[in-house]
């Protein structure tokens, strides 16, 4: 008796439910007349792509009536192929009664998968479970009977009594039980409450702010608003004042960012159905290559290489050729320096990124010779490393046992070096000669390592200093009489420590005789020059003052030509860095980069304002930035 009691009071509840929906199904008779006089109706969209009015609700609503016609409710996938003729139907019901273009369709079916959700949860709600939400028996509603078989409807039961769905359904209802912003407006969405809130204001805005809509959308009829939503908007003024423009484009909004709760894929929150973060922050496609693509790239890559390898033996058969010849310059570079046997001492260079001298050391040559128990590839030599002059240099050949792959990390140790980059150290290399065609010459971009003096060579101290012809100034004298009588003429090298304040890390910059060549003659001046000049006007100008806000610089050694053509990643990441390391800034301010051209050691100044993203070349000769496109291609990237 108890069970048939309760048989009885569930269904007899079913049945007030079925007594107290007293609304019919939705035909949208008005439409049908329409369309059967051949009349259809203009469908209107927001700013960010949103059915509103006039026809935008009847439009939505009778998306909802086809759905139900065209699509089961035993439906669990909505990109399930099986649906395609029931969505090409509704579209095509659409597009007889409206106005609508084909680019909409995407928008009008996925609002017709949210209509066939809510009326999904419509059906559980009312026929399904009971005043305190527990699950009953019910019977198939007969108001629904023509769009529901009695298979489907079984179906349907079956489903929504499944233990997982259960879990499911627990979570998300416990979820949305207490939201801390309630939303005010019932059926009216974003997108005709910011049209009718604009209406209102008379204004010619054609969108409001995220944060100025969402606050809006929770104001009951009463007017009130409630203090925590109000804390939320002035928050959100506050940091839109404060916040780039630029950085909202990575898809948290402001009012996202306040609120700092867990954001979803594919909506921008405060507006509404229909916009994504795509549209509305109008971020450019990417596209991942195809499997095909990928191939295909690497097979140009593998190319090239090919192509550098023949380019790179061809021009040390051309420079071992060209030495070969004038045997008798004695500075001239062997293609494989001799060297006595025994212990020597010697020079240690490298001619990537650039040709320079990164320490000294002693040369073993001796037969036999193992470095750390093995043999040592062709072409190298065994070196003790004495002394580091560039810390930061990789070694040619990292030690795979001790895991040593920088300078610093090898004073005190054995490596192995190419023996054409080892010199004895009593005799100062001279460069190969470069095309005019390569970039920037190696006696440009290298530093310390400037060892040839193009025209007259420095004499022992006591002597003069060749100059440029012409009256001097008294600056100048005083410079060359100081540098005589220093120990640079005796082959010292000086080191300038640089903080980090000059171009956002601390190094030190070696400064030699043939630094002090270049400006007494008027030749190209090296990196070392030019950085030092950088160095001088920071200490002397800028240190500890407000022009250290207003003024950056980024260090020549780090973007040339060289680094552009060989690693145009690496470039870019070295910009970024340096801008980041002002982040922290708030004052607008200018980074200063001197950019060598590579043009017969020409130099150009870059000047970069990130706060209106401007970029100015400052060129001292006739032309245009599109004599550097490597340097501009990076710099807009």
């Amino acid at each position: 008796m108890a069970n048939q009691d309760d048989t009885h009071d569930a269904s007899g509840s079913r049945n007030n439910v079925e007594k107290e929906i007293k609304r019919g199904l939705t035909v949208m008779k008005s439409i049908i007349r329409a369309r059967d006089k051949g009349e259809k109706f203009e469908v209107h969209w927001s700013a960010e792509d949103q059915l509103i009015e006039p026809n935008g609700s009847m439009l939505a609503s009778y998306i909802g009536s086809l759905v139900r016609q065209h699509i089961p409710i035993t439906c669990d996938n909505w990109r399930s192929p099986e649906l395609k003729v029931g969505k090409e139907k509704i579209w095509s019901e659409i597009q007889r009664s409206f106005h609508i273009d084909e680019s909409r369709q995407k928008y009008c079916i996925q609002l017709a998968g949210k209509r066939l959700r809510g009326f999904r949860s419509f059906l559980s709600n009312k026929f399904l479970k009971d005043e305190e939400g527990n699950f009953v028996e019910a019977e198939r509603p007969m108001k629904y009977a023509e769009i529901i078989s009695a298979e489907e409807w079984d179906n349907f039961v079956a489903k929504r009594r499944n233990e997982k769905f259960h879990e499911v359904s627990d979570k998300n209802r416990k979820r949305a039980s207490k939201p801390a912003y309630p939303y005010k407006k019932g059926r009216t969405g974003y997108a005709r409450l910011q049209q009718r809130i604009l209406a209102e204001e008379k204004s010619d805005a054609t969108s409001l702010p995220e944060h100025v809509l969402w606050k809006a959308a929770r104001v009951g009829k009463d007017g009130v608003i409630v203090e925590a939503v109000q804390n939320v908007y002035d928050e959100c003024e506050t940091l839109s004042q404060t916040l780039p423009s630029t950085e909202v484009q990575d898809c948290r909004s402001v009012l996202s960012r306040v609120l700092n709760v867990p954001e979803y894929s594919g909506r921008v929150r405060g507006k509404g159905f229909g916009v994504t973060p795509s549209s509305f922050y109008k971020k450019p496609k990417t596209k991942n290559p195809t499997n095909k693509e990928v191939m295909e790239t690497l097979a140009e890559l593998r190319a090239q290489v090919l192509e550098l390898q023949k380019e790179n033996a061809r021009y040390r058969e051309e420079r071992c050729g060209s030495e070969a010849k004038d045997t008798s310059d004695r500075a001239s570079i062997n293609c494989q320096p001799k060297f006595p046997e025994g212990i020597t001492p010697c020079q240690l260079y490298l001619s990537s990124p650039t040709y320079r001298i990164v320490g000294k050391g002693k040369v073993h040559n001796t037969s036999g010779e193992l470095l750390h128990h093995n043999t040592l590839p062709v072409g190298y030599m065994k070196v003790s490393v004495d002394l580091v002059l560039d810390t930061d240099a990789l070694l040619p050949l990292p030690d795979v046992v001790s895991e040593t792959t920088l300078m610093r990390d090898a004073v005190g140790s054995f490596v192995g070096w190419p023996s054409d980059l080892i010199f004895p150290d009593a005799e100062t290399p001279t460069r190969p000669t470069h095309k005019a065609s390569k970039g920037i010459s190696r006696r440009i971009e290298s530093v310390a390592s400037q060892k040839e003096v193009p025209g007259q060579k420095l004499k022992k101290a006591g002597k003069d200093i060749p100059t440029t012809s012409g009256t001097k100034s008294q600056i100048m004298m005083r410079l060359e009489k100081m540098v005589e009588e220093s120990d640079i003429m005796h082959g010292a090298i000086g080191s300038i420590d640089f903080d980090e304040g000059v171009f956002g890390i601390a190094h030190s910059e070696i400064i030699a005789k043939e630094d002090m060549q270049q400006l007494f003659e008027h030749e190209e001046l090296g990196i070392a020059v030019i950085h030092t000049y950088i160095w001088y006007m920071y200490v002397t100008l800028m240190r500890g003052t407000e022009l250290c806000n207003r003024f950056n610089f980024i260090a020549a050694s780090r973007i040339n030509t060289t680094f552009i053509t060989k690693n145009p990643t690496s470039v870019k990441n070295e910009l970024v860095d340096r801008f980041m390391a002002a982040d922290d800034n708030t004052t607008p301010s200018l980074y200063f980069l001197s950019f060598n051209s590579g043009n017969d050691g020409h130099w150009v100044l870059v000047a970069m304002d990130l706060s209106r993203l401007m970029v100015y070349y400052l060129d001292s000769l006739s032309g245009d930035w599109s004599k550097y496109p490597s340097m501009k291609k990076t710099v807009d990237a």
